[in-house]
């Protein structure tokens, strides 16, 4: 079933393209076997011809690379890394990131000429199939008439040996609907219709899948993991400690407003021994003086975020999937995006809470660090 982040892309995909929703349960029971496949530890394979071939690899270009998420490595893969080559371990890992097993039957010149040498080549597909394929993987087999004898015969040997097929095809499916779990049917007759169709279907496919796999947890389910240690939370000033207002006197002189409640939560997390520290790009002395007063180490005028943080926790050994960045505009975006948890107050930037893993209730400078503080409190006692 669709989770809430899905049915937003889910939304969105069928106001751009409303002809795919008569396909939608057949979207939705694609997507659980992909999810179930990649959950399982097995893979997909693709295949093609002609424009066909060429979705075939594209697919596999969006599964085995992020999409539109990062896809980090985990800090068990990045340790190994470091365990194997400690001295490029980091640069490995900075370098790679998570994949969905996947592979284009398109693209083995050398073995599909030599066995349509050898054998027929309408089983270049099947070969591949019968030699690499495991049960419990899928293939998703591309056919804009769903006649393409390479592709059934791909299909057929899926299904004798355990393997998933979802059928991607146009018309009434042709042959490739029998020999499908799932057919999508896209709503055309003319190839190049057809071939304009699959390329949305398949692109929410892999976001659906992405954001399922690799996407931020939902509120109740962060709770669950903050139980785990918390190693880190970052907070930025201007717009979470203060209501984002600035006051000016006669002289110039600049000043803030702060809820003494946040003061109280800063207390609590203390009392839960949570490192904390405050990252603003803020120049203004009242900043340096209020962390000052919180007792809450401070860097501020920091123009680039994402990079002192990075740099940060590198330097003291904080791993990113313990910590939490706390912001409320389009600055802190890439240090939000940089750790595994982020927080937003509820007046945020919409493209904030957009992505922020957890939004509050309370604003900026009205109780938000207070509330952030009682929801962490209860979670990790």
């Amino acid at each position: 079933m669709l989770q809430d982040k899905n049915l937003d892309h889910w939304t969105r995909f069928i106001a751009k393209y409303p002809g795919i929703s008569v396909i939608q349960k057949e979207i939705v029971d694609s997507y659980d076997i992909l999810v179930d496949c990649f959950r399982s530890g097995n893979k997909v394979m693709t295949c093609g011809n002609g424009g066909s071939a060429a979705d075939s690899d594209h697919i596999v270009g969006e599964l085995m690379k992020g999409f539109l998420l990062k896809r980090e490595l985990s800090t068990e893969q990045q340790t190994a890394f470091q365990l194997a080559c400690p001295e490029e371990g980091a640069v490995i890992a900075s370098n790679l990131q998570q994949a969905f097993p996947a592979i284009s039957l398109v693209n083995s010149p050398a073995l599909s000429t030599a066995f349509a040498n050898d054998m027929s080549p309408d089983f270049i597909f099947a070969q591949q199939v019968f030699g690499i394929g495991n049960r419990g993987d899928v293939l998703i087999a591309i056919s804009t008439s769903g006649n393409s004898k390479n592709v059934l015969w791909a299909a057929k040997v899926a299904q004798a040996q355990g393997i998933k097929v979802i059928g991607l095809t146009g018309m009434d499916g042709g042959k490739l609907a029998d020999c499908s779990d799932v057919c999508l049917k896209v709503p055309a007759e003319k190839v190049f219709d057809i071939q304009e169709f699959h390329l949305p279907v398949y692109h929410l496919l892999c976001i659906l899948v992405e954001e399922t796999l690799f996407g931020k947890k939902k509120p109740e389910n962060i709770r669950q993991e903050f139980t785990q240690k918390v190693e880190m939370i970052v907070f930025d000033f201007d717009g979470v400690f203060t209501d984002n207002k600035v006051y000016v006197n006669q002289d110039g002189v600049e000043s803030v407003v702060c809820d003494r409640a946040d003061s109280l939560g800063i207390q609590m997390l203390k009392k839960a021994k949570i490192p904390m520290m405050i990252l603003s790009t803020e120049t203004n002395p009242v900043v340096l003086a209020r962390a000052k007063k919180m007792n809450i180490p401070v860097e501020f005028g920091c123009l680039d975020k994402e990079a002192f943080l990075e740099s940060y926790l590198s330097q003291n050994g904080i791993c990113k999937e313990n910590t939490i960045y706390v912001g409320n505009d389009l600055n802190d975006l890439k240090a939000m995006n940089l750790v595994r948890f982020s927080v937003a107050p509820a007046d945020s930037h919409q493209i904030i809470l957009e992505n922020a893993t957890l939004v509050l209730k309370n604003k900026g400078g009205h109780g938000a660090v207070r509330e952030l503080a009682e929801y962490l409190f209860n979670a990790i006692n």
